[in-house]
């Protein structure tokens, strides 16, 4: 028998439909409305409007009522350990000092690196460990959907944990011309990469080739097992495999690494405005016990490295963490203040993600090229001023002078133009300079020799004179602008007598007329 339903009935079953709709969009933190009680299903906090969006120009605003509940995205890495300290593992454990502070962390491992930033992005996550030069990434593309979350807190600065690895005859990144290397495609690998190869002395047809033939792999693992087998000719390659890689192969070596440019990959947490925005204080409370957690590992190293090995699916036995952190440099609340630096300042965080938007943006990954200042957020580490040391904890590099055999491991040929018969730059080669400097600053534990060329017009003893002065404006600009030691720099004038084309052409004559910046490991001990 068919059942007949008067006009009432339906209106009262689309009103009944509106509610659930309402009531689900509500719940799920897709729509927040007034007097529903609204709670994210996943972990029971506090719900916001997903597109939320704070403004860390503006003092912190600490809502009545805060979420106690933080989910951190973390990969296998042992850069995260000290947030797995301070909670006792990958859930917090009682009488452990994230459960001290009334927290309640979990954190999640999430391998991908691409799935980690979905997870921050769908609020399946609170808040996601990434590198500086990825977050760029990341950044750039959650501007486009309409997504807000902010880099908050350093973890650490990458120490020789990350290498570019050759086979016997590949002594410089310039040797790399023509090779196959195998690497982990925007991963941080990529930009150690990239970056290495952009900041040398190959064509741009040469570094595309070099991208054209290689080998990618899922991780930071595979390339060093490849290498190992003799597949390729270089890896990018994370440490121990890295060098248990070079030990297997004979006559290979390490190119660089990042304790050459030991400020190039930084960890970072990222935290979405929809989290930061409803429970603030919760974000100072973690990051502090975070920093407690690096402060107990530096002070009792043996523990925390047998409750490393205890955590559960985190697969860092105690002797591979204590391995592992050799190569990392855990970062304190000092590192913070100076890696984000100020408002407006060059800060290392700068420098990095504008080194890597570059990147993205060639590689067509990211529309835009995203404001350094918009996707950082400094007020939860400026919360706990007093609290912790800013005094650095490294003492200052020192440099030492490379012995005349060594091989640089880098050479790069700059076109800076001066002024006629003068030692005066260019405004227009400032920004070339800059350039330099911004390398630099990444490849800090670097020597750097700087050489004036000129082509062969004029009398040579002119050009000898020329050329050094030339070089000597290049340093003394890099020294007052960017503070750089003047020990770090050595400069020469080669006058026209090491030519790198015909002088019998204007073409021929213009390439001559360069400067040559040669990129040397320190050899101190720093």
């Amino acid at each position: 028998m068919a059942l007949k339903i008067e006009r009432g009935g339906w209106v009262l079953i689309f009103l009944i439909g509106l509610g659930l709709v309402a009531y689900s969009l509500n719940r799920y933190g897709i729509l927040e409305i007034p007097g529903l009680g609204s709670k994210s299903a996943s972990s029971g906090t506090v719900a916001t409007n997903p597109g939320a969006k704070v403004d860390p120009t503006q003092p912190l605003v600490t809502p009545s009522k805060e979420s106690s509940d933080v989910r951190v995205r973390v990969n296998i890495w042992v850069g995260c350990v000290a947030g797995l300290v301070a909670n006792g593992g990958l859930d917090t454990v009682p009488g452990s000092i994230y459960a001290e502070k009334g927290l309640k962390v979990t954190f999640k491992i999430i391998d991908d690196w691409t799935e980690g930033a979905a997870a921050l992005a769908t609020n399946n996550v609170d808040i996601m460990l990434t590198t500086a030069d990825v977050w760029a990434k990341d950044f750039g593309q959650f501007q486009d959907k309409g997504v807000n979350a902010r880099a908050f807190y350093m973890v650490d600065w990458s120490r020789g944990a990350d290498g570019v690895i050759g086979r016997q005859g590949i002594n410089s990144i310039e040797d790399l011309a023509g090779k196959t290397v195998a690497f982990a495609p925007y991963t941080p690998s990529h930009f150690l990469l990239w970056n290495g190869l952009k900041e040398s002395g190959l064509t741009t047809e040469q570094r595309n080739e070099v991208f054209n033939k290689a080998v990618h792999t899922k991780d930071g693992i595979e390339p060093a097992t490849l290498f190992a087998q003799q597949k390729v000719d270089a890896a990018v390659a994370w440490d121990p495999d890295m060098s248990d890689a070079v030990g297997k192969r004979a006559g290979s070596k390490k190119i660089y690494d990042t304790r050459i440019a030991n400020k190039l990959i930084a960890d970072v947490l990222v935290v979405s405005d929809r989290y930061a925005a409803s429970s603030p204080g919760t974000v100072i409370k973690f990051i502090q016990g975070w920093l407690e957690g690096v402060q107990f590992i530096q002070q009792q190293p043996n523990r925390a490295y047998t409750l490393i090995g205890t955590i559960k699916d985190f697969n860092i036995p105690a002797d591979l963490a204590k391995t592992m952190l050799g190569g990392v440099k855990l970062a304190d609340y000092s590192d913070n203040v100076a890696f984000f630096g100020t408002a407006g300042s060059d800060s290392d965080y700068a420098n990095i993600f504008k080194m890597a938007t570059e990147m993205y943006r060639e590689l067509r990954l990211i529309k835009h090229s995203a404001d350094a200042e918009a996707s950082m957020d400094r007020r939860y580490i400026a919360a706990l001023n007093g609290k912790f040391s800013t005094t650095p904890s490294e003492a200052p590099i020192t440099y030492k002078e490379p012995p005349k055999s060594a091989t640089p491991i880098a050479t790069q040929r700059r076109a800076i133009y001066f002024e006629p018969n003068s030692a005066k730059m260019g405004l227009d080669s400032r920004a070339v300079v800059d350039e330099i400097g911004d390398f630099m600053r990444a490849y800090e534990n670097t020597v750097v020799d700087i050489a004036g060329n000129t082509d062969a017009t004029g009398s040579r003893e002119l050009n000898m004179g020329l050329s050094k002065e030339r070089a000597e404006t290049v340093k003394k600009y890099l020294v007052e602008k960017y503070h750089f030691p003047g020990e770090r720099m050595r400069t020469v004038g080669n006058g026209p007598d090491q030519p790198v084309d015909t002088n019998a052409t204007p073409e021929g004559r213009e390439k001559n007329r360069r400067t040559d910046i040669k990129v040397y490991p320190n050899p101190a001990k720093s």
